[in-house]
């Protein structure tokens, strides 16, 4: 049997793409059962014959073209998705979540980061619908997606990922954020006795107000504690390091913090360590996401943990089982324990990298 190729050679001994004509003439077939043995069916191939095919498929070096299949078929088993930053923990875990969901059900994904620019989403979204996918997920910041104009009815399903609340004509999915952010306040006021709590949190969050802001508020006024400074920086290592470094430079560091994503609590875990701080003695803190990220830092992170696996099943069976009236699916976030608030230690999860 020859060596495979990428292709056959024309008379000018350019080379050329191999097609199912080439397969079907040289398997002395018909394109039909080519189609049939790539497809299994939907007609049968007796074995000799589909060994045969396959035999050949593999000498010639045959490729199948899957875009002009999908074209014939009605779909492209591919979804698209846009994140804002693929760096950020919580990003990761999810786009993690969603790809082995989507593979489960038979589809591909291909994901695509707008580092949090709308002109560039925008764009994403338009090149991704070109090309066909069959769904879309998105993760926008803030209300960008709250415009009341209505969808194309030639774009594909779409839904929205980290929303706060419902939004027009769209499925959307999203933590509730503001319960999160009460039992964090609450469990550093209750179980460790915190009376001022201060908040780190980034720029143009899940909305405006971000839940966030508003959870860590009620808290305080329910437990009669003393508001604490709102630091606002970026949703980032860095982000989280300023934020604490401003708080111990300027003598306003609390006795207590709540920091509203696990990527900024990274930062600030490394500038109170830096600056002597002893957590979780002079200032515990609680975070927001729960991502593996936290259990590794030390102290390992308290955390109001989403549960990103819930939330990938179901996006993915909102863009592909039957269509459903578009409503906002809010989600439970429970706090996860560890050392950083003064919680006994809790080993990491060492048994999977999953």
């Amino acid at each position: 049997m020859a060596t495979p190729t990428d292709g056959t050679r024309d008379d000018a001994g350019r080379v050329r793409r191999v097609t199912r004509a080439d397969v079907a003439r040289a398997a002395g077939v018909s394109t039909a059962v080519v189609s049939y043995v790539m497809n299994d069916g939907p007609r049968p191939v007796a074995p000799e014959t589909a060994e045969r095919v396959r035999a050949v498929m593999a000498e010639l070096g045959y490729r199948p073209n899957f875009t002009a299949r999908a074209l014939n078929l009605g779909t492209t088993h591919t979804l698209g998705l846009v994140l804002q930053d693929t760096l950020n923990p919580f990003f990761a875990e999810l786009a993690q979540s969603l790809e082995r969901a989507a593979s489960a059900r038979g589809y591909h994904l291909v994901v695509a980061e707008s580092h949090g620019d709308p002109a560039t989403e925008q764009r994403l979204v338009a090149e991704l619908t070109g090309r066909q996918v069959d769904g879309l997920l998105l993760m926008s910041s803030g209300d960008r997606w709250r415009d009341p104009a209505p969808r194309d009815p030639r774009d594909p399903p779409t839904v929205l990922l980290d929303c706060a609340g419902p939004v027009a004509g769209r499925h959307t999915i999203g933590p509730d954020a503001a319960d999160g952010a009460r039992a964090a306040v609450t469990h550093l006021a209750q179980t460790h006795g915190r009376r001022r709590t201060g908040l780190v949190i980034g720029p143009d969050g899940l909305a405006s107000p971000d839940p966030r802001i508003v959870g860590w508020r009620d808290a305080i006024a329910a437990h009669r504690v003393i508001e604490g400074p709102l630091m606002i920086e970026t949703w980032s290592n860095a982000g989280g390091y300023r934020a604490a470094r401003r708080l111990i430079e300027t003598g306003t560091l609390p006795d207590a913090l709540f920091v509203s994503s696990d990527a900024q609590a990274i930062g600030v875990v490394r500038a109170l360590l830096e600056a002597g701080v002893d957590i979780p003695r002079e200032c515990p803190l609680v975070s927001f996401d729960g991502t593996r990220a936290g259990e590794y830092t030390w102290p390992a992170l308290t955390s109001a943990r989403q549960p990103v696996g819930e939330m990938a099943d179901l996006a993915l069976d909102l863009l592909t089982s039957e269509r459903s009236t578009p409503r906002h699916h809010a989600f439970p976030v429970g706090l996860v324990l560890r050392e950083s608030c003064g919680c006994p230690p809790t080993p990491p999860s060492v048994a999977s990298d999953h």
